[in-house]
């Protein structure tokens, strides 16, 4: 897995939303996975035609006023943009991308939807620079599939989560219905093919993370490959210990 081609790739989608990648993006993809019309009618539109959602990780669970949500691969911003809507003005939203131009981007994106409450950094999900037990809730749309070291990246995620915290996260799964062994061996690792594990494989990492209450909760329409889909998930944060 090279790093810069993920950089790469998604320095391109920064500055060229309307180019073909391969996947579905832009305003009909938020609305083939549901995002609500409130939030459509109160984001710029401009937002919408970054969003590259592999799911809508806002069905997995409720955010609340006043709480404090992470954003793991944030890219352009649209799931940050929603997610400072639900927690509101006493609440906080941080924002995670390695991309440069992405963080520029959502950055600017914030600005544009007049949303005060929402901070960016540029960084690693496998080291995640926030500290511990400080989110009520982590998000993450098509971004943790984008990492070599999973295990890494879900003991980083426990470590920042309060007790009781929440995770909710959608993205590309190895569709069991339709795979070979070898479907993924020489496929992109940034158009997140080659880096897709199974359910049962995500969910083990989770609960060797300290997860529990691990549910993969469904799969949808998203495709990024014949043998790839796209997956939501749930977990929870209960039994302390950071």
């Amino acid at each position: 897995m090279n790093r810069y081609s993920i950089i790469d790739l998604y320095t391109d989608f920064a500055t060229n939303p309307g180019k073909d990648f391969g996947w579905d993006k832009g305003m009909q993809n938020a609305l083939n996975h549901h995002y609500k019309g409130a939030w459509i009618n109160s984001i710029p539109e401009v937002i919408w035609s970054y969003c590259a959602a592999v799911g809508n990780p806002f069905s997995a669970g409720e955010l609340h006023a006043g709480e404090t949500v992470l954003d793991i691969g944030c890219g352009a911003g649209v799931d940050l943009c929603v997610a400072a809507l639900l927690v509101g003005e006493k609440g906080k939203v941080l924002g995670l991308d390695v991309t440069p131009a992405m963080v520029e981007k959502s950055r600017q994106h914030a600005t544009l939807a007049g949303l005060s409450n929402i901070t960016v950094y540029q960084g690693d999900d496998e080291k995640l620079p926030v500290e511990d037990s400080c989110v009520d809730v982590v998000i993450s749309n098509g971004a943790i599939n984008l990492s070599l070291y999973k295990e890494a990246v879900f003991a980083e995620i426990y470590r920042v989560l309060k007790n009781n915290g929440r995770l909710f996260f959608c993205d590309m799964i190895k569709d069991e219905n339709n795979i070979s062994t070898s479907c993924c061996e020489d496929e992109s690792w940034a158009d997140c093919i080659a880096g897709t594990l199974t359910s049962s494989e995500l969910i083990k990492i989770m609960g060797e993370a300290g997860f529990d209450d691990v549910q993969m909760l469904a799969t949808n329409h998203y495709k990024t490959s014949a043998y790839t889909v796209g997956a939501t998930f749930r977990a929870l944060k209960l039994r302390g210990g950071l």
